[in-house]
């Protein structure tokens, strides 16, 4: 019988260093009354046998559960620009989705509806490649508590990009975005999450009061550069345990 016991000792040892592992859960929890910002491209169903979506693909059904989860543990959703002006960001949740996917308006923003929340949709009016949103409905978002921001022309590299044609891309962006909302375009999301300090300065010089980045980080809003904001990752593949540890730790893996 003591055999028995130091064998499972040990297998539940191993199991415990192969989970800590593969997942976050040695970091300590950060309080969920530091703000957040998440981020989400497609919402869209997939027909796998998990029902989960992949990469940057979040099923309805995921989506929805996540936002559930968000509500019930006090969550308050606001846009990324309302967050910035906030004096209380107390368990402030800002929804961001990138890019510009059609399925934001037919899947994501009726269950935002359905609680209330608004979020923020970073453009590239130019991009090539996906469903886009319309114009009407973007303008129906807008006029809905959307906000949207701008995400370059055409979702160009800007590392690698010369610097008058990023500098073009940052500012024609913004005037794209402002011609089909109506509204001020202030937020910015940096494509692919890559940056250099002079784009930070082109952002700054475009209008842009604040811009976010792929830096996945759990930080008061006194620790960051508005211009530099980080996002939790919200990945497909994340089943409700993962979605727990991006959302107390910041990512779910090591």
């Amino acid at each position: 019988m003591m055999w028995v016991a130091v064998v499972a000792g040990v297998g539940l040892g191993l199991l415990l260093a192969a989970l800590a592992a593969r997942y976050n859960l040695w970091r300590p929890a950060r309080s969920l009354r530091i703000p957040r910002i998440l981020m989400y491209h497609s919402i869209r169903p997939m027909e796998t046998a998990t029902g989960r979506g992949e990469g940057i693909v979040t099923t309805p059904t995921q989506f929805a559960a996540q936002i559930d989860w968000l509500a019930r543990h006090g969550a308050r959703f606001v846009t990324v620009s309302q967050m910035a002006a906030a004096t209380d960001r107390d368990h402030m949740v800002a929804v961001t989705f990138d890019d510009g996917y059609a399925d934001n308006y037919r899947q994501a923003w009726p269950i935002l509806q359905r609680y209330g929340a608004p979020a923020t949709i970073y453009l590239a009016p130019e991009m090539s490649g996906i469903d886009p949103l319309t114009p009407a409905m973007i303008r129906e978002m807008a006029a809905g508590g959307i906000e949207f921001g701008a995400h370059t022309l055409t979702h160009v590299h800007l590392p690698s990009t010369d610097n008058a044609v990023a500098e073009r891309e940052i500012r024609q962006s913004r005037t794209a975005v402002q011609a089909l909302t109506g509204q001020d375009c202030l937020s910015f999301a940096y494509p692919y999450g890559k940056l250099a300090d002079r784009h930070v300065d082109m952002v700054r010089q475009a209008g842009f009061t604040t811009a976010v980045t792929t830096k996945k980080r759990i930080l008061p809003w006194a620790d960051v550069d508005p211009l530099r904001l980080p996002r939790l990752s919200m990945l497909g593949q994340m089943n409700r345990f993962e979605f727990w540890l991006t959302i107390t730790r910041g990512r779910y893996r090591v």
